[in-house]
């Protein structure tokens, strides 16, 4: 038990809202993200060979400086688990980023395809932003290697909606090892119009109004952020004089990514998934408070999903909470929102309902919870699933010590 990975502390600047209790108090409000159409007209999408200007959710103002913003995540992770910065500089320590990382935006330097020449260069300021500068995924991780004094470079993890719950996954493993005491997971989700292009090649930006599990979704509500998430040794904690808190356990699957889009296989490894994450931690579904699930409108994860979360109650109704309606899907960091969400429900013994328009699944229909408030509960446990085009499949329960406050 020394070698549990508890949740020590996280923070969040989201597109929904700028804190994790911003996110707390948005949900209990029943707000839901302000968004807005990624070009300034139907003619700029056109010009991108783009035929649908599709819906974001962006950050109230641009991050000029990646490096600094995300340091001021990490110190405000810290600062809410009762940690400062020498606590990431020994030896049991593990930083992973997850995201892209900096890039630069195709829409500087998308005209320059077909022709370019000198005067062009001098003329249009924004080709100027093709620079190796600012493209470096390694200058972000030598900048927070730096800032932080951490002996080991973080390593920058991308499987697409999968990264940042896989990042949390191998820091359980870390933490359960015996060998580290101290796992910080770093998301940085900005949007570029790259992002828009392949999200629109594969069919996910498609409808006006975004509804998880909704029996007519076509498409998701793409969303800036970033999130920060802090696991720390049970043993640690104990040499602090911490209470337990909420521990994590995970299951982790790998499908053939060229799979991924295989309803019924994506259906069944779910399924295998969800029932090994619930043997791992020794619990049943009727200890669990909720489940939040992938869910982020695309029908085709969504249907399988739908499925899976069909076959899994039995004769126990486990309540299914998808947000990315409400709040925006934060691409590669929503799985560290969504465990913000669940550790805040099983502290405060309370789950917020998501807000949410038209009909849901049929198959799904009756475990689906949308516009009911809030909603107190007696349960200990909470499931988190993690789907990545990749063809990962995450589980994550959550589990509350009882001491824990």
């Amino acid at each position: 038990m020394d070698n549990a990975a508890i949740i020590a502390g996280y923070s969040a600047r989201l597109a929904f809202a700028q804190s994790s209790d911003g996110l707390s108090d948005g949900l209990k409000a029943g707000r839901c993200v302000s968004k807005a159409r990624w070009f300034s007209s139907d003619e700029a999408a056109r010009q991108c060979g783009l035929s649908n200007n599709g819906f974001v959710a962006r950050l109230p103002a641009p991050v000029k400086d990646t490096g600094t913003w995300v340091s001021e995540l990490m110190v405000g992770a810290l600062a809410h688990g009762g940690l400062d910065k020498h606590h990431l500089t020994g030896e049991n320590v593990r930083v992973y980023l997850t995201g892209l990382g900096p890039r630069v935006d195709v829409a500087d330097y998308l005209a320059f395809y077909d022709h370019n020449d000198v005067e062009d260069v001098t003329l249009t300021r924004s080709v100027q932003n093709l620079h190796v500068a600012n493209m470096s995924q390694d200058k972000l991780a030598h900048h927070v290697a730096t800032a932080f004094d951490l002996k080991h470079l973080p390593p920058n993890l991308h499987c697409t909606s999968n990264s940042s719950l896989a990042a949390v996954h191998l820091g359980i493993q870390a933490i359960e090892s015996g060998n580290v005491d101290v796992v910080m997971v770093v998301n940085c989700s900005l949007i570029t119009t790259q992002d828009i292009s392949f999200l629109t090649s594969q069919g996910m930006l498609g409808g006006d109004t975004v509804q998880p599990f909704g029996a007519n979704g076509q498409g998701v509500l793409f969303a800036e952020g970033g999130c920060v998430m802090l696991l720390e040794s049970a043993r640690h904690r104990y040499a602090r004089q911490m209470a337990d808190g909420v521990r994590l356990t995970s299951v982790y699957t790998q499908t053939s990514a060229g799979r991924s889009n295989d309803g019924a296989q994506l259906s069944a490894n779910l399924l295998k998934v969800m029932n090994k994450a619930l043997e791992q931690a020794d619990i049943c579904c009727g200890d669990l408070a909720a489940i939040i699930p992938h869910g982020n409108g695309s029908e085709a994860s969504d249907k399988a999903e739908a499925l899976a979360l069909a076959s899994f109650p039995g004769e126990s109704t486990v309540p299914v909470l998808a947000y990315k309606g409400q709040i925006g899907y934060t691409s590669t960091g929503s799985g560290i929102v969504d465990l913000i969400i669940g550790h805040q429900a099983l502290c405060q013994k309370t789950l917020l309902t998501p807000v949410g328009t038209g009909p849901i699944r049929e198959n799904v229909a009756p475990y689906v919870l949308l516009n009911q408030g809030q909603i107190t509960h007696n349960k200990r446990h909470l499931l988190k699933v993690g789907l990545g085009v990749d063809g990962s499949v995450i589980g994550v329960v959550m589990s509350e010590n009882a001491a824990a406050s």
